[in-house]
């Protein structure tokens, strides 16, 4: 993967396993964020409570959770049709707080199956973890958006 500005913003070279895995993060993603199923941490987690009173909290959500969910069906549908156009994405100023916030959503989402939680997460995991591989795209999905913040306009 290679990051850089171009003409019309950052372009996001990847290479072709790496889009296929951020694609198909991003269909899981968007199948599952469609979920109100609030009992499932992370749906509770992309979605927080505001109140600890059950009907305060769903007056809460009642006004808040639809835009929410607007927005990010809006940021991970325009992150999927760009990897829809190849290896090479050119992402214009205007898309790169969907893209962070697209990221944010899919680290938040992993980290919570995981079980991340703060600081606790230190990139050392035994290769022999059947999560091992979920750790790296935590931590690849990091770098990612750490090197868009990186990118100046």
């Amino acid at each position: 993967m290679k990051i850089g500005k171009d003409a019309v913003g950052i372009k996001l070279d990847l290479l072709e396993g790496e889009r296929d895995i951020l694609a198909q993060l991003i269909d899981d993603f968007r199948e599952f964020v469609m979920s109100e199923d609030l009992r499932d941490s992370a749906v509770a987690r992309l979605f927080p409570s505001a109140y600890k009173e059950s009907e305060a909290s769903a007056e809460f959500r009642k006004y808040s959770e639809p835009a929410l969910r607007e927005t990010k069906e809006r940021d991970s549908a325009l992150m999927r049709a760009a990897l829809d156009s190849g290896n090479v994405i050119h992402i214009s100023e205007s898309d790169i707080d969907s893209w962070l916030r697209g990221l944010n959503d899919l680290r938040l989402t992993l980290g919570t199956r995981l079980e991340v939680t703060g600081d606790e997460y230190g990139g050392e995991i035994p290769e022999d973890d059947p999560r091992s591989f979920l750790y790296s795209l935590y931590g690849w999905l990091g770098w990612l958006q750490g090197s868009l913040l990186e990118v100046e306009f």
